[in-house]
């Protein structure tokens, strides 16, 4: 399936719930998220639905990130407690092993591009939160060199995260995570993005790179 959602400013955006995961099945997982449980989320409420494994990521590898996307936090408190009242999805997650470490809530801050790519990368941002307009701006500078590299970003800001050190995250969906690395080298390199990092406050404090499950 493909998303196509282009760059948008200064816009009310949905929220991401999004779940840190140990699973045992990966391959069963991935089949179920792809057909009925996938389905019976969107029954829940989740408008869109994605699983994506950690391999490099320090003591993150082989975890599992799992993103319910919601149009409200209400919907996504509802969506997260019609999964846990759901005899089967409950099977299912034993079967498979699940064992959550942790969960949090994003806010769709920024989008340009498509959800779409065999590979994954997360930024973790750490400092000052930004508002929309800059972050918006920001994803759209972002673009103008990591577009060599990739399919689509996004840029999540944490809602509620529990005493983290980082307010946000830019998620990058790729075909070839040795092009999507020139084009993160280049764009850090950009003297523009370099000023507005110091100006706004902000640095990036880590990444993983993830196979795509769904």
């Amino acid at each position: 399936m493909v998303f196509t959602i282009h760059f948008s400013k200064g816009e009310l955006m949905s929220y991401l719930y999004s779940v840190l995961a140990s699973i045992g099945n990966v391959q069963e997982f991935a089949a179920a998220g792809s057909g009925w449980a996938g389905d019976r989320m969107k029954e829940l409420g989740a408008t869109d639905f994605n699983a994506n494994q950690i391999i490099m990521g320090g003591e993150l590898a082989g975890m599992c990130i799992v993103g319910f996307e919601f149009e409200t936090i209400d919907a996504a408190m509802a969506g997260q407690a019609g999964l846990y009242q759901d005899a089967q999805m409950l099977e299912m997650m034993r079967d498979t092993q699940v064992n959550v470490s942790r969960r949090i809530l994003f806010r769709i801050q920024s989008e340009i591009g498509e959800r779409q790519g065999r590979y994954g990368s997360v930024l973790y941002i750490a400092g000052r939160p930004l508002d929309d307009a800059s972050a918006a701006s920001n994803l759209e500078l972002s673009w103008k060199t990591i577009s060599e590299g990739a399919n689509g970003m996004i840029g999540l800001q944490a809602v509620a995260a529990g005493a983290s050190p980082f307010q946000g995250t830019v998620v990058t969906s790729t075909d070839s995570l040795d092009e999507l690395m020139a084009a993160s080298a280049k764009n850090f390199a950009d003297p523009e993005m370099a000023k507005r990092m110091g100006e706004q406050g902000w640095n990036v404090i880590g990444r993983v790179l993830m196979n795509r499950l769904i």
